[in-house]
């Protein structure tokens, strides 16, 4: 990879990293109508501003990061890693918090897949799909065992396997685009 291309890579993770701090907004937004309206119990108030801290901060320091001199591409290929990582686990929190299978969040995965993107890999692509999956899969079976009689369980796998699937097609997507030429 040549200087150029290591700097539209910087450039890219930077852009994302900013557009992630509307996402934090976007969540802080919502917790304080949630609690301005006692939509949700307290005890989900504070978890949810917790989880937005963290986010916060994360997405703060890769933020930084990536505007740093370095010219080695595993950094920033780490950088990008860690932002998955961090949107995987807030999509995750947001499931379970808001009923697991039943939960509308499912539809915040396609954010570290489009994070992944940012590097252009098909690799990367498949492991934030993977990685969303296996993490979309866990938060919605520990909130239908740990909540009984909130769904059937033959609509907890259908539900799993139907957005499992829609994931691998949305990170196939990204890809199609990524690598879309004038001569198709």
């Amino acid at each position: 990879m040549n200087i150029k291309q290591l700097n539209q890579l910087k450039l890219r993770i930077v852009r994302v990293s900013r557009v992630h701090f509307y996402l934090a907004l976007a969540l802080a937004v919502q917790i304080v109508i949630y609690d301005a309206w006692a939509l949700i119990p307290l005890e989900s108030i504070l978890k949810r501003w917790l989880i937005t801290a963290v986010f916060f901060v994360g997405v703060t320091i890769i933020w930084l990061l990536a505007r740093s001199p370095s010219k080695k591409l595993a950094f920033f290929q780490k950088l990008v890693a860690s932002l998955i990582v961090i949107d995987v686990l807030l999509v995750s929190f947001l499931v379970y918090e808001t009923r697991g299978m039943a939960s509308r969040a499912v539809v915040l995965y396609a954010i570290p897949l489009v994070v992944a993107g940012v590097l252009r890999s098909r690799i990367a692509l498949i492991g934030a799909a993977f990685l969303s999956i296996a993490a979309y899969s866990s938060a919605a079976v520990a909130y239908f065992v740990l909540n009984f009689n909130e769904g059937y369980t033959v609509e907890l796998y259908g539900e799993v396997g139907f957005y499992s699937a829609a994931l691998v097609l949305l990170s196939m997507l990204i890809w199609a685009v990524l690598n879309s030429s004038s001569k198709d």
